[in-house]
């Protein structure tokens, strides 16, 4: 049986699997997708499953990359998961967030804490306060949307030893905060698999999206 790793809150969309119980990654991998143009999605998905011999039916556990990011993008992402769990208790499910597959894998030391920063548009920027602590990330705080003037003011009360940034959304940023920032070439889909502090709640509601939702009965 596998766990397997979804994140679709970008420009791309990244899959990574792993055996159940063992620490090794048996396929990950990413493909440029975007929000309402991710009809490929679920084709992508099978295509690596088959590469690597493993049938849909073999993941027991799905975690999902709950944001910051795009709207449509990571309610895509949950959608197909919830279908696949839906009246089958065999299968479980939780939301880890996007940052934690942003900051993963960089060396840190206990108690660290590190601004994981998206791009908000309309030149603000979000930041997503993450901790390393007992070995892994792990959501700390709110996050924030900021403009250049209140970034100053967040950051100036607020200490962190790392600002992590996708390099696609490093120039918007920087625009921003001059700040010493850890670019990333993309998402580690790993960290979400190994974020052994979120429980398996089968619960994939949990979405972080640069603007709040609006939601009508």
């Amino acid at each position: 049986m596998y766990c397997a790793a979804l994140d679709l809150s970008g420009n791309e969309a990244v899959f990574a699997l792993q055996r159940a119980g063992a620490g090794d990654i048996v396929c990950e991998g990413s493909k440029p997708m975007h929000g309402r143009t991710a009809s490929g999605l679920v084709p992508w998905i099978l295509g690596l499953l088959q590469e690597h011999g493993v049938a849909l039916d073999q993941i027991t556990h799905w975690t999902v990359g709950s944001g910051p990011g795009s709207f449509t993008g990571m309610r895509l992402a949950a959608a197909f998961v919830v279908g696949l769990t839906a009246e089958n208790a065999e299968i479980k499910s939780r939301c880890v967030p996007t940052a934690v597959a942003l900051a993963y894998g960089l060396e840190y030391s206990d108690g660290d804490r590190i601004a994981t920063l998206f791009d908000g548009r309309n030149q603000e920027i979000l930041v997503y306060p993450l901790v390393f602590s007992g070995g892994e990330l792990k959501p700390y705080g709110e996050p924030a949307v900021l403009d250049r003037e209140q970034a100053a003011d967040y950051f100036e009360k607020n200490h962190f030893e790392h600002f992590t940034v996708h390099q696609s959304e490093q120039d918007a940023i920087g625009k921003i905060i001059l700040l010493p920032l850890t670019v990333r070439d993309g998402l580690k889909p790993a960290g979400l698999l190994n974020a052994h502090y979120a429980h398996w709640n089968n619960d994939l509601t949990a979405l972080v999206y640069i603007r709040p939702a609006v939601h009508i009965n």
